[in-house]
């Protein structure tokens, strides 16, 4: 049975996040745990402060315990998922990164503020963290976006043989929705070379990936932000799903990245998945 992390600040925004966790779970057969990262008082004495006691710590921890308990109930009382939860104290990378490994986690589903905003507890670095740490595959969800099925779904790709294990683990994820799995790859070039180079990427797809429900679409444009924008305007699509790559520092800062710039742009969920030029497998 797969597992679910939901991380939670108890927004609007977290609070949609898991109603879309639950929904998929349903289908996924899956159990959901929720999190919460608690933000601690200084412990570390400085001139003229005095020390917060151990005590407290204690009570802080017990009240989110005990807020979890009551949100859980509340939450679980349409659904037969299993929901279990606990709290922890520091900062939400290093919890997700904790529970992630201890729980052997499957998926990642945290909520995004619509277009543009992140929810505060990824917010700035965090969210940063999570999507160039994290292991497995994360999702985020926009405060307005409801679980509708997962009928279509677009995978951006630039034709790379590391995402060919990318696209197998989506399919691997999602088989049991039966999704349409469309690659779509952003570009003005009509060079007889890169048809080849398609082709290719096409071929590898059909003869490596044990997926029957996966279609290929070129998208005409010299700007890949705009291009994967416009696809999710029109493509009629319930995800967009993108791998993570990791570049050296000084190009991802002069550049950027189209995973980050597309966190603020869609009102989707957005599927991001960590690169991994391991060995195929289903």
């Amino acid at each position: 049975m797969k597992k679910i992390l939901v991380p939670t600040d108890f927004s609007d925004y977290a609070d949609n996040a898991v109603k879309y966790a639950i929904e998929m779970a349903k289908t996924m057969k899956a159990t959901i745990h929720l999190c919460h990262a608690m933000a601690m008082p200084e412990v570390s004495p400085m001139a003229g402060m005095v020390v917060w006691p151990v005590e407290d710590d204690d009570r802080i921890k017990e009240n989110s315990d005990v807020f979890l308990q009551k949100y859980v109930d509340k939450i679980s009382k349409n659904s037969n998922i299993p929901i279990t939860h606990s709290s922890e104290a520091g900062p939400v990378q290093q919890m997700v990164e904790n529970l992630s490994e201890k729980l052997h986690i499957d998926l990642i589903i945290m909520g995004m503020a619509g277009a543009g905003k992140l929810s505060h507890f990824i917010l700035g670095s965090n969210s940063l963290e999570v999507m160039e740490k994290s292991k497995v595959p994360v999702i985020l969800v926009p405060k307005n976006a409801n679980f509708t099925g997962l009928q279509k779904i677009a995978f951006a790709t630039d034709l790379a043989e590391s995402d060919l294990n990318a696209i197998q683990k989506v399919a691997h994820l999602l088989h049991l929705f039966n999704t349409d799995i469309l690659l779509t790859h952003v570009s003005d070039k009509k060079q007889d070379k890169h048809q080849t180079e398609i082709d290719d990427f096409i071929n590898d797809v059909i003869c490596k990936i044990n997926y029957s429900r996966i279609y290929f679409r070129n998208v005409d444009q010299d700007d890949i932000d705009k291009g994967l924008s416009w696809i999710t305007k029109n493509g009629h699509i319930a995800m967009l799903a993108m791998v993570h790559k990791r570049m050296h520092f000084l190009k991802r800062t002069l550049k950027g990245s189209h995973t980050k710039n597309l966190a603020h742009q869609i009102e989707i969920p957005l599927l991001i998945l960590p690169e991994d030029d391991s060995q195929i497998s289903w």
